[in-house]
């Protein structure tokens, strides 16, 4: 181990574009690394924007026992193996119908997460885009989906980049004090509850386990993963991850397709 990291006692992981690489599977080498990692005793949880239907699997494909998964950018934290919920903040009904309205209105594609299923209005090139990267099973609802009464955990609007930049253009003086409005991937926007984030969320779960966040390496490669990368006392960026986040990060790692995480924790904390 570098020296300079023996008193880091928790690693915190992305998935997509992260930990997991284009076709949604992580290599034995990185699970063999995590392994080790773990065997090390420093700890290892998993911050993802994803749903527990789909973090489970990478979870358990790593098999780390009864992990807490940060999900939903920071809005639910729940166990992997038992799928206990140690904390959630779903986005306000309020919110969600005036989001849905202008939905309507421009012909977005938005999906909404309750009790994790994955719903959508009808099947598009989003939803299977979708589909294919997480694994995830859409119900389509067709305009049901507008009129559900269960607050959910989050909402997503996919589009091309240009798409979401409109979206976000549109969203954030309407709706902006309601909701937190922060891209996960170029082309995906997600729409969870105000103050919730990754990093608020890797905060309470140190403080639950005595861990301070100076204890703490986070690695990420996008919007979403800013809050825990400012926080933790040691951040990685993907090579693959956006400028800004680069930019805030204090060392950058291979990329996703090529075990960059992986490699980093090998070279550094094995």
């Amino acid at each position: 181990m570098n020296p300079s990291f023996s008193h880091i006692k928790m690693v915190a992981i992305d998935c997509d574009e992260t930990l997991v690489r284009s076709d949604n599977t992580v290599s034995d080498y990185t699970v063999d690394v995590l392994q080790r990692l773990h065997k090390k005793g420093i700890a290892i949880t998993i911050a993802t924007g994803r749903m527990y239907q789909t973090a489970k699997p990478i979870g358990l494909a790593l098999q780390l026992g009864n992990v807490p998964m940060i999900l939903f950018s920071g809005g639910l934290i729940q166990e992997l193996e038992t799928g206990r919920k140690l904390f959630e903040q779903p986005v306000s009904i309020q919110a969600v119908r005036r989001i849905f309205d202008l939905a309507k209105q421009y012909d977005w594609h938005i999906q909404s997460y309750v009790d994790d299923h994955l719903l959508c209005h009808h099947k598009t090139w989003q939803s299977d885009l979708y589909e294919t990267q997480t694994g995830a099973k859409a119900e389509f609802l067709g305009d049901d989906l507008y009129s559900l009464t269960v607050e959910p955990n989050k909402l997503i609007a996919i589009d091309t980049v240009e798409g979401i930049d409109r979206i976000i253009d549109t969203l954030t003086p309407l709706v902006g004090d309601v909701v937190t409005l922060v891209r996960s991937q170029r082309d995906f926007l997600e729409i969870i509850a105000p103050n919730v984030s990754k990093g608020r969320a890797l905060a309470q779960l140190a403080i639950d386990n005595h861990i301070g966040l100076e204890n703490i390496i986070s690695f990420g490669n996008a919007e979403n993963d800013i809050s825990m990368l400012s926080e933790t006392g040691y951040s990685v960026a993907v090579e693959n991850a956006t400028d800004h986040v680069k930019s805030v990060a204090h060392a950058i790692c291979g990329h996703h397709n090529e075990d960059g995480v992986a490699r980093w924790i090998e070279e550094n904390l094995l």
